[in-house]
C-alpha cells in the first residue's frame, strides 16, 4: 500500500513537471507573434475558466462559502504579488532567446526561498545548501554570460527579469505556506488568474491595444493555459498527498531538461552549449538545496529531542 501510494506522488509530480515545462513553450509560441497584455488577456481568461469550473465540479467550491475578511485580505497580498512575478517571469520567456533559458533560471527560486527562511526565521544555511547557493547562481551567471552585456540589458533581459520573478515568487511562497489554513490551492488558483487577468485589461487599455490576434497563438494560448496552470497545479497538490514535499519539489526541478526537449522539438533548436552547462548546474544546485533543507530539518528536529531527553 505504501509503495503504491509513492508511486501516486511521483506519478502526480511528474505530471505537474511535463505539465508545467510545457508553459514555457506554447507561451514562448505565441508571444512571438502577440504582445505581453494580450497574451495575458486570453491566458488568464482561460486560466480563470478551468479553475472555476474544476471548483464548481469538485467539492472545493464549499469552501467558498465561508471567505473571512483575513482571507481576503491575504488573497489581495498574493495577487498583487502575482502581478509583478508573473508579468516579469513571461516578459522573460518573450524576450528570451530559446524557451529553456527561463526554465533553467526558475531554479534561483529555491535559493530566494531559503535566503527568505534564514532572514525572517533565522535558520542557517547547512553546508550542502551552501554548496547548492553557489552551484545555482554559478550557473545564472554562465547563462547570462555575453561580453557586451550592460546592466540596463541585464536587469530588462531574460536574466535580470527571472531575478525579479524568483524573488517575488519566493514571497508568494512565503506567504502562501504562512497562511494556507485560511485559502485552499483553488482559491490561490483561482484568484491569481482574476489579479493577472485585470492587470492585463488595464494593460490593454493603457497601451490602447485590440483583442485581435492570429488563430495558432490563440491555438497555444489555449492548449498552454489548460496544461500549464490547470494541469501543474493539480499534479502538485496531488503529489503531496502521497509523497514528501522535497521529493516533489526535487523532480521538478527538471523541468528545464523537458522544456530543453519540447523547445527542440517544437521550435528545433538547443540553446547554446555553455546556456546548456549553466542550466544544469541550476538544476544541480537546485536539488542540492532542497535535500540540504531536509536534512537541516531533520538534524534540527533531532537535536531538540537529544536535548529534551
Amino acid at each position: 500500500m505504501l509503495i503504491e501510494k509513492r508511486i501516486k506522488g511521483f506519478g502526480f509530480a511528474l505530471l505537474a513537471t511535463i505539465a508545467g515545462s510545457t508553459v514555457y513553450i506554447f507561451s514562448k509560441a505565441a508571444l512571438i507573434q502577440i504582445t505581453l497584455p494580450q497574451f495575458g488577456f486570453y491566458w488568464f481568461s482561460l486560466a480563470l475558466v478551468w479553475n472555476i469550473l474544476f471548483a464548481y465540479i469538485t467539492p472545493e467550491h464549499r469552501s467558498f462559502r465561508t471567505v473571512s475578511r483575513n482571507s481576503l485580505k491575504t488573497l489581495t497580498l498574493i495577487g498583487i504579488i502575482e502581478i509583478v512575478a508573473t508579468s516579469t517571469f513571461y516578459g522573460a520567456i518573450s524576450v528570451a532567446g530559446n524557451a529553456a533559458i527561463p526554465s533553467f533560471l526558475r531554479n534561483m527560486e529555491y535559493i530566494f526561498v531559503a535566503l527568505m527562511g534564514v532572514i525572517l526565521l533565522g535558520e542557517r544555511f547547512s553546508r550542502m545548501e551552501l554548496v547548492g547557493v553557489i552551484l545555482t547562481f554559478t550557473g545564472v551567471l554562465v547563462i547570462s554570460y555575453h561580453k557586451e552585456t550592460t546592466l540596463f540589458s541585464f536587469l530588462t533581459g531574460s536574466s535580470g527579469l527571472m531575478i525579479i520573478c524568483t524573488i517575488f515568487y519566493a514571497m508568494r511562497t512565503i506567504t502562501a505556506k504562512k497562511h494556507i489554513e485560511k485559502v485552499t490551492p483553488v482559491m490561490l488558483a483561482i484568484s491569481r488568474a482574476f489579479f493577472l487577468l485585470l492587470f492585463s485589461v488595464l494593460a490593454l487599455l493603457l497601451l490602447k491595444q485590440n483583442l485581435s490576434i492570429p488563430l495558432n497563438a490563440l491555438l497555444n494560448i489555449v492548449i498552454g493555459s489548460f496544461l500549464g496552470p490547470f494541469l501543474t497545479s493539480l499534479g502538485q497538490y496531488n503529489a503531496l498527498k502521497y509523497i514528501e514535499a522535497s521529493k516533489s519539489a526535487i523532480i521538478q526541478s527538471t523541468t528545464a531538461l523537458f522544456v530543453l526537449l519540447g523547445a527542440y522539438l517544437y521550435f528545433g533548436r538547443f540553446p547554446m552549449g555553455y546556456q546548456i552547462a549553466g542550466g544544469l548546474l541550476t538544476i544541480a544546485g537546485a536539488i542540492l538545496l532542497v535535500i540540504g533543507r531536509k536534512l537541516h530539518f531533520f538534524n534540527h528536529i533531532f537535536s531538540k529531542q537529544t536535548k529534551s531527553i
